[in-house]
């Protein structure tokens, strides 16, 4: 009970901020009254009961059963909207906690006023610029990634196809809500032209046309001195040196050019960033300002499609807090990954993770379909999707770090020649997927990939990995409530922890049932001792918007990545649920 008076005092304020913001549309708008106002939102659960297991190196947890719970509100009246949310994480998710992600009380509230000219918010925001290579506030649950901004956003929209928006904020810490102890912020204002909405007379003659801008500056005050190891192969010629305060940037500013065009079945995309100097902790405190570039080419016609993209981004971590590691959430900025996303099990394993302040590389794809009823494309067609992604360091030429009795105003860090691929192969896919559905039952898709995988950059093993994926997915309809599905895959290697193979079945009994079951096998590891089963047993119950689920099992240590953004996942066993409902 004193625990929950003391959330209520420190959140007085929110709650008061809320109230107000919902009086004051009623007030506004009372004369429509309560009924014409909608409330919705939505409901997450997922708890665990762990059980410890030394094989798989599950360990011991402090709280066998533990849980991560949220709770979302919003009110709208006309144009008019606010919200509120609640999270529980007092005792979350091991792989919620080993990312400092605990804590509970009110981490989402905001007040909307939207019309067609103009938008205004005050309170939690998430916003993106562009592509996101100088500024992305968002969520992602499952990631544990929520950047949110606390502050205010205003987006206008002075004349049909000009969009202008500006926000400053503090961005969220985790469950860290002592703002007022916080010494940076965030300002950015962003700019596009859709030169088609603006010359209606483009768009008839079937072209795209868009360019936008963006501005984004941090500011962090600096009120000591900082104090880092200069990194060297050789243990001996290792040194200690500082930073005074007064040499590090406040103010670290970072922009974006970006433009679209296209014509009939053709669209070009590019973006170009450029940060200032912004010594932290992620790259050794070097001065060196930073650059990403995107650039995105698709072709399609009926049948068939090809695209193709290319990234390089070089000392582009972009972060709230010059101090805060590359595990961090306080993130600014989002360098895509480009390379094809994969929901194969053993493929997300070595999952690549986007390289802000380092990498350069491109992105392949073909796709076609083999038409209808002809000889090889059968009854209902076959689609074939053919892609290739590598990627790499960047080419580094070194600056010497000049030091004075072990105090340093900066250096450079290196140099580096924009398009010059890096001596290192971060990683490397070659793919080829076939989908065909074989009778009015039956469809398959067979797919081969052989993985590249810097393990020694991208995880800190010190060794690459090469590795043979193939994988069925088959799925029978039995009737139209019932379906079966048998997904397996084997991965083969002799690097790494050797050869896995994966096998699910699952069985849908609509429109309410989900049964599956599964298991990852390392059969090939060298180690005897280590050749385990990953088994897991779940069911799923759906109804309307709510599902229920429940699962037991084990799942490995490794990494789990969504678009490029990873972070670690501990061994673990146990019985799960989970509950999500919206209303």
């Amino acid at each position: 009970m004193r625990e929950l008076t003391l959330i209520l005092k420190k959140h007085t304020i929110i709650c008061m901020f809320f109230s107000l913001s919902v009086f004051s549309a009623f007030n506004a708008q009372a004369q429509g009254g309560l009924s014409n106002g909608k409330v919705n939102g939505d409901f997450g659960f997922n708890g665990m009961y762990y059980i410890p297991d030394s094989t798989i190196g599950a360990e011991k947890v402090d709280s066998k059963v533990r849980a991560n719970a949220h709770l979302n509100v919003n009110y709208t009246l006309g144009n008019f909207s606010a919200g509120i949310r609640y999270e529980y994480y007092q005792y979350p998710l091991i792989d919620m906690e080993k990312i400092g992600y605990k804590g509970q009380g009110f981490t989402h509230y905001y007040a909307d006023y939207k019309t067609d000219f103009i938008q205004v918010t005050a309170g939690s925001f998430y916003e993106q610029f562009g592509n996101g290579l100088v500024f992305r506030a968002y969520e992602d649950r499952q990631l544990g990634v929520d950047n949110s901004l606390l502050g205010a956003r205003i987006k206008v929209t002075p004349y049909k196809g000009i969009y202008i928006k500006g926000v400053w904020g503090v961005e969220r810490k985790n469950f860290d809500f002592d703002y007022k102890d916080r010494n940076d912020y965030v300002r950015g204002l962003d700019a596009e032209f859709n030169l088609g909405e603006i010359f209606p007379k483009i768009s008839e003659k079937m072209f795209i046309l868009n360019i936008g801008g963006s501005f984004v500056s941090k500011y962090e005050k600096s009120t000591t001195d900082h104090y880092f190891t200069i990194h060297s192969d050789d243990e001996e010629l290792k040194e200690s040196a500082i930073i005074p305060a007064d040499k590090i940037p406040q103010n670290v500013a970072a922009w974006a050019t970006r433009m679209q065009f296209g014509y009939k079945s053709f669209i070009l995309e590019g973006e170009y960033a450029r940060k200032i100097n912004d010594p932290n902790l992620s790259n050794d405190y070097i001065y060196k300002e930073g650059e990403a570039f995107f650039l995105s080419a698709i072709y399609s016609r009926k049948g068939m499609g090809i695209s193709a993209s290319f990234i390089r981004s070089d000392n582009m971590d972009y972060r709230s807090q010059r101090m805060e590691s590359e595990n961090s959430l306080l993130q600014l900025n989002y360098i895509p990954a480009i390379n094809r996303q994969y929901s194969y099990q053993l493929l997300g394993n070595y999952a690549y993770a986007s390289q802000p302040n380092g990498q350069i590389g491109a992105q392949l794809q073909f796709n076609y379909q083999i038409p209808k009823k002809s000889k090889i494309g059968g009854k209902y067609g076959t689609d074939i999707t053919l892609n290739y992604a590598r990627f790499h360091s960047i080419a580094q030429d070194t600056v010497p770090l000049a030091l004075e009795n072990g105090t340093t105003t900066g250096t450079e860090g290196y140099g580096s020649p924009f398009f010059k691929f890096g001596s290192d192969l971060l990683y490397q896919d070659i793919g080829i997927e076939i989908s065909r559905r074989l009778s009015k039952n039956w469809k398959m898709i067979l797919a081969y990939n052989y993985i590249t995988y810097n393990l020694e950059i991208l995880q800190g093993h010190e060794e690459m990995f090469h590795g043979h994926n193939v994988a069925l997915d088959v799925t029978y309809k039995i009737n139209s409530k019932n379906a079966l599905r048998l997904e397996a895959q084997h991965l083969g290697s002799k690097d790494d922890y050797g050869d896995w193979v994966y096998a699910l079945l699952e069985y849908s009994f609509n429109p309410h049932w989900i049964f599956s079951v599964g298991d990852q096998w390392n059969y090939g590891n060298a180690d005897e001792n280590q050749r385990l089963h990953y088994y897991n047993v779940s069911a799923a119950y759906v109804i309307g918007t709510t599902r229920i689920a429940a699962h037991f099992g084990k799942t490995r240590e490794g990494i789990l990545c969504i678009g490029g953004v990873c972070r670690e996942v501990p061994a673990s066993y146990g019985f799960g649920l989970s509950v999500t409902t919206s209303f």
